[in-house]
């Protein structure tokens, strides 16, 4: 099922960790109108946002997205560790279907994103986040790259209860212009 879209984000209201690694997307020198993913220097990014990072490597024909960096934040807190494997039922549970499909339409568009996303682990344990969705592009300006984010926005804050994302839910997606 297609999560509802809203036609714009409201910057202002992203999480500070969300909205700082926007602000340095758009600070990143430019092809055909979308950042370059080889300018992207992670000791640029402010410290404080770093573990909240991830980079997606887009394939064409079929399309797939390879998880290439993740960052301590989702390792950790969100019990994901991606680093090297594919979008696929195995990591993101039966909604990987539609995070593909975001994926593939913010590369064809070459648009941002930011989605709310439910985070299930146990059905007594889930957790609420907000993730930014950042196109960037190689040297000829093809979209190669997802570049983002994700903080917690509620759900599952003891620290002491071992939280495993089994299945993840995508239940707002709002373009970024």
């Amino acid at each position: 099922m297609e999560p509802p879209t809203d036609l714009t984000t409201d910057l202002d209201s992203l999480t500070a960790p969300v909205k700082g690694v926007y602000d340095y997307w758009q600070s990143l020198p430019r092809c055909r109108g979308l950042p370059l993913k080889s300018a992207l220097a992670p000791m640029e990014i402010p410290r404080e946002f770093l573990p909240h990072v991830f980079l997606m490597e887009l394939e064409y024909d079929p399309f797939a997205a390879l998880v290439r960096l993740q960052g301590t934040y989702i390792n950790y807190s969100l019990g994901q560790h991606f680093t090297d494997k594919y979008v696929d039922e195995s990591t993101f549970g039966e909604n990987a279907a539609d995070i593909l499909a975001s994926y593939e339409e913010a590369a064809i568009k070459r648009v941002a994103y930011v989605s709310q996303e439910e985070i299930l682990s146990t059905p007594q344990q889930t957790m609420l986040i907000e993730a930014i969705h950042l196109p960037m592009v190689d040297q000829e300006g093809e979209v190669k790259f997802i570049f983002g984010a994700l903080s917690r926005l509620s759900g599952s804050d003891n620290p002491d209860q071992e939280f495993r994302g089994r299945q993840w839910d995508v239940k707002m997606r709002s373009q970024v212009v």
